[in-house]
């Protein structure tokens, strides 16, 4: 059992991962979680532990055991998670996930299972630029908790590692004569080379799978950006898996493949005519039409127009819906859409696809306020759980700040007088709030009973009482 003091909140939601562990390590995720929430450093497993406050009751190979020996699964937290945060969606509507990936950048030859990735945020147009570290291809739940305007949350759900074929770096070790290197070095040079080289949409077709089977047989839609729009993702889906994406303005389109003529030979068609690229029919189109939205939190009335046709590439047995967007302002280019399910209109595909957004700021927040990626674990087992923690902390906290709304209390920050555009609260906001009640709860305990002497002083004797 547990001697932690927790708000009654967060402790139903850590109950749910019971089933996950062994009794001693379900003490050490506890504590693991109370620690990442309450660091304000940098959140390597050192600082993580003092955070946790049990220096001293439990060594700190502990923390470290936990993510590079302990018997437990990734998934199977993510799946507690997913079981969690379903409950907030209403029956009536369909789960939304959200995949793409993130790099977090690491520094040392040593820690297993990195490599060299294109690094978006330092690149530019004209110039690439590569990074070591850790590409994660992550799989999020869309769900609207009552706070954030409306705009949702993307609760990440499942993680997997991508393990570039350039580890890096070994062109300026044999300038420099290194040949060898000590023995950690050569375990980080033999997981690179027996790790199983899976593309990017293939660890999130795995991903998408198993969501599938949790939702047991509810409507999923998976919205991803145009670079997971592929074949492999596309075809050969689960059956309750319908995907929502950017379509390039250059695809190869046709028509539908048309019946087959009374006693014609031959091997049926598998496509129709060619169609005119989407830039023509763009170029050509007069008429267009209004569609009053509310996306990315604004009302807005773009330009639309809709097609069905087949993007044989991609998915060569289904027609596709595609929407293409104008804006009437002229500030941003026109762009396109598309969507699997033939049955939805182009309101439901545009606010889908506006949802992707709250997975960037899933990545900003988790990196910049629960150190995603900082950890320097050097095992391949131990990278690959360390990571994803931080993830599965960033849920706790959302499902966490949801349920004490939904329990009479209150969410509020410091007003700032140079801010005044802030209306609702933020991810620092909900952290701040949790370690607040976390504090109050332990400060709220009864104190300690009062130890008792081990030798109380000896009663006077009766003749003793009569002397005095």
């Amino acid at each position: 059992m547990s001697d932690l003091m927790l708000p009654p909140t967060l402790a139903v939601l850590l109950a749910a991962f019971t089933p996950c562990f062994q009794a001693r390590s379900y003490l050490a995720f506890q504590r693991l979680t109370l620690g990442w929430v309450q660091c304000q450093g940098r959140r390597t497993l050192t600082e993580v532990a003092l955070a946790s406050g049990v220096i001293g009751e439990r060594h700190i190979s502990v923390f470290h055991r936990f993510f590079s020996r302990a018997s437990w699964s990734l998934d199977a937290l993510g799946r507690a998670v997913f079981g969690l945060a379903v409950a907030w969606v209403p029956d009536d509507r369909p789960l939304v996930v959200l995949g793409d990936d993130t790099l977090a950048r690491t520094g040392g030859k040593s820690i297993a299972l990195a490599s060299m990735h294109h690094d978006p945020l330092l690149s530019s147009a004209r110039k690439p630029f590569a990074s070591f570290g850790h590409v994660w291809v992550v799989l999020a739940l869309w769900i609207p908790l009552p706070f954030g305007s409306g705009r949702g949350f993307a609760l990440p759900v499942l993680f997997r590692l991508y393990v570039g074929a350039k580890r890096g770096g070994e062109r300026q070790r044999a300038a420099q004569a290194q040949t060898r290197g000590g023995p950690r070095l050569q375990a980080a040079r033999t997981a690179h080379a027996e790790r199983r080289q899976a593309t990017k949409l293939e660890l999130l077709r795995e991903m998408a799978a198993l969501v599938a089977h949790w939702a047991e047989g509810r409507m999923v839609y998976l919205v991803v950006d145009s670079a997971y729009a592929g074949r492999t993702v596309l075809e050969d889906r689960p059956a309750n898996v319908h995907v929502v994406s950017r379509l390039r303005l250059d695809a190869a389109l046709y028509a539908p493949p048309p019946p087959r003529r009374p006693g014609q030979k031959g091997r049926p068609r598998r496509r129709g005519d060619r169609l005119p690229a989407l830039a023509q029919l763009i170029a050509r189109r007069r008429r267009w039409s209004a569609l009053p939205l509310v996306l990315y939190g604004r009302a807005v009335t773009p330009r639309i127009f809709t097609l069905d046709a087949l993007w044989y590439g991609a998915l060569r047995a289904q027609l596709i819906r595609i929407v293409v967007v104008r804006d009437p302002s002229g500030r941003r280019h026109d762009e396109a859409f598309f969507c699997t399910d033939l049955g939805r209109d182009a309101a439901f595909v545009l606010q889908t696809y506006a949802h992707r957004w709250t997975l960037e700021v899933t990545f900003h927040d988790s990196k910049q306020h629960l150190g995603f990626g900082q950890a320097q674990n050097q095992t391949p087992q131990a990278v690959a759980r360390t990571a994803p923690f931080a993830g599965v902390v960033y849920s706790l906290v959302l499902l966490w700040a949801a349920a004490h709304l939904q329990h009479g209390g209150s969410l509020s920050w410091i007003v700032r007088p140079w801010y005044r555009s802030k209306t609702a609260v933020a991810f620092p906001d909900l952290l701040t709030a949790l370690r607040q009640d976390l504090w109050m709860t332990r400060f709220s305990q009864s104190p300690l009973p009062v130890p008792r002497p081990q030798n109380p002083a000896p009663h006077p004797r009766p003749s003793q009482r009569r002397a005095a």
